[in-house]
């Protein structure tokens, strides 16, 4: 029997026009005069707004009115698509990105061919049955036009009808109406000529308002929206016919697998505007490969349903050839369950990254080599927190180029992937990394006034130092690929009433680079005092500190990159002394000698 199928494509169809005829070519049945003669024609006025706050796919081809087996042609890139219908194929760039669309539909008449065009002794051109490529003929077609307002926000949307009605397109808005849409954003799809598409929400009501006039005062501009199809096997056995139509399930599942990957394309696009991606360039790249092995894949998959398509219907294959290639994007390193995986540790490896900058965030990133290089030649020492792990290769990403090229032939083949642990999950190397960062951020706030050193973050591939590494060079060259030299807690060897012996504990991680250390003690809620030592001695004796009192003690190792993070506070006491003890006299001439024993003070530790 006939179908409905709607072409929004202005100027696409005419009466008695082949449909499936090649494409660019116009095949019909009828010659002009015929075509004109005994044509009904009624008027079917109508006009409706509708606004549509989904951006998906099917939903877009819901608002044209394309049914399921036009859907599918779309899909496969069969049919090609013009004036409002370009609507389905715009997209949002970002997740993040709130739009509403505003329809606007009219429709003027309704034209169709009589029986007696029908008749086989009426048929101008005959021969065209003996092409075998066409299906159905066009013999009734509903003029109107649509046009597809796209705002990037929602506020003061559904006023627009309400202007084009009662103003005319004249805009009363108070101030603070005219404040909210100056930011409005509009892309237009639709069928009306216009000297230029509206851009902003004023353009955009100016543009509604006077869409009704542009297709002229009796409605001669109109496109065809809706047009009725004649099975040709009804006036000729010869005629190709549509054996069968593709199950609505099936064209489910393609159209599934289609927004998946337009939402991944989108995905994509956010992860690149993260602050992280931004700033190391190696990450931007890898995500923007994933993006486009993904759209590679979404040009083959539709290559396959543009072959498979045709012949379903022709009856020279059956739908489980469609049910294979469908099967078969889950089979690969395309399927959901991988590509979601992929995009949420690209997304773990930002946020973990950016936890370090936010760390670090009044240090200069620095991702020229040249730059670097320079620093280092001009400065005594430069020390640089470098990220090492970004660029190494992805196992999955090398997966998807060596599937890309069998995906049309992939039979029963199974992808599985590796199971590689990323640096940032590995406990040892975050364990590290966190003491890196805690590291170089105490050095460069204790050596925020030195001269000649400078503090960089970088980005160099180092698969011996995974994850993250502190690089230390002295005048360009570079004397420590692993420098970490946090101080460790101090250990108290013994105590009397005015010294206090210290056990200094660096950490073995760029131990050979110490110069000495700067040990700081106070009494509590005073002002620190510092002892250094100029060389690696880790006993160190505080002297001259007052009996029974409590002191707070921390240090930092000195070395060629500076004072490091200074350690935990330790709190010590000193021991008491008691009044001296068996005080004897002895008088002289001219003297007196005093004589007494040592005070006593606890055992020492």
């Amino acid at each position: 029997g006939a179908g409905v199928y709607l072409f929004p494509s202005a100027g696409r169809l005419t009466r008695g026009l082949i449909s499936a005829a090649p494409p660019g070519v116009s095949v019909t049945l009828w010659n002009h005069d015929a075509l004109n003669a005994d044509v009904e024609s009624k008027s079917q006025e109508n006009t409706s707004f509708e606004l549509i706050a989904s951006d998906s796919i099917s939903d877009k081809a819901s608002a044209l009115n394309i049914s399921a087996s036009l859907k599918a042609s779309f899909f496969g890139g069969l049919v090609s698509v013009g004036g409002s219908a370009t609507y389905i194929n715009d997209t949002k760039s970002s997740s993040h990105h709130v739009r509403v669309t505003l329809k606007y539909s009219r429709t003027t008449r309704f034209d169709q061919l009589t029986m007696n065009h029908l008749g086989a002794q009426n048929m101008t051109y005959p021969e065209v049955f003996d092409k075998g490529t066409a299906t159905h003929v066009v013999t009734g077609i509903l003029y109107g036009a649509q046009a597809f307002f796209i705002f990037d926000r929602e506020v003061m949307i559904k006023k627009i009808p309400t202007f084009s009605i009662e103003g005319e397109g004249e805009l009363n808005l108070t101030e603070q109406e005219k404040e909210s849409v100056s930011r409005f954003n509009c892309t237009f799809h639709g069928d009306f000529a216009l000297d230029r598409n509206p851009v902003t929400y004023e353009e955009a009501i100016n543009t509604y308002a006077n869409l009704p006039k542009l297709l002229g005062p009796d409605g001669e501009k109109a496109v065809p929206a809706k047009v009725w199809l004649y099975p040709l096997s009804k006036l000729d056995d010869r005629a190709a016919k549509l054996v069968r139509e593709i199950s609505n399930n099936l064209i489910s599942k393609a159209e599934n697998i289609l927004q998946e990957m337009t939402d991944v394309n989108m995905q994509c696009n956010d992860l690149m505007r993260h602050p992280a991606a931004e700033i190391f360039p190696d990450i931007k790249r890898k995500i923007h490969q994933f993006r486009e092995y993904c759209e590679q894949f979404t040009l083959v998959f539709q290559k396959q349903l543009a072959q498979t398509l045709p012949s379903i219907r022709g009856g020279a294959m059956e739908e489980a050839a469609l049910v294979n290639i469908l099967a078969g994007k889950d089979r690969s390193p395309f399927a959901k369950l991988h590509v979601d995986g992929y995009l949420s540790t690209k997304s773990q490896e930002m946020d973990t990254v950016s936890s370090y900058l936010k760390v670090l965030e009044h240090i200069q990133f620095e991702k020229s080599k040249n730059r670097i290089e320079s620093n280092r030649k001009k400065n005594r020492c430069t020390s640089l927190f470098n990220f090492t792990s970004l660029n190494e290769e992805e196992t999955y990403l090398s997966d998807l180029t060596k599937w890309l090229p069998i995906l049309e032939n992939l039979e029963s083949k199974v992808y599985r992937p590796k199971t590689v642990t990323p640096w940032f999950k590995n406990r040892d190397i975050i364990k590290k990394s966190r003491k890196c960062a805690q590291t170089f951020n105490g050095f460069t706030q204790a050596n925020s006034s030195r001269e000649n050193t400078r503090y960089i973050i970088s980005c160099t591939p180092d698969p011996k130092n995974p994850g993250v590494s502190i690089y230390l060079y002295e005048h360009g060259d570079l004397v420590c690929q692993s420098f970490l030299s946090p101080s460790k807690p101090l250990v108290i060897v013994s105590v009397s009433h005015d010294m206090v012996k210290l056990s200094l504990k660096p950490s073995d991680l760029g131990e050979e680079f110490v110069a000495g250390y700067s040990i700081e003690y106070r009494k509590q809620e005073e002002t620190w005092k510092t002892h250094r030592t100029e060389n690696k001695d880790q006993e160190v004796n505080l002297t001259g500190l007052q009996a029974n009192k409590t002191y707070q003690v921390r240090y930092s190792s000195v070395s060629k990159a500076g004072l490091s993070a200074a350690s935990d506070i330790t709190v010590v006491k000193t021991l008491p002394a008691s009044p001296p003890e068996i005080i004897t006299c002895i008088n002289e001439p001219t003297s007196v000698n005093l004589h007494w024993k040592e005070p006593k003070v606890k055992e020492q530790l």
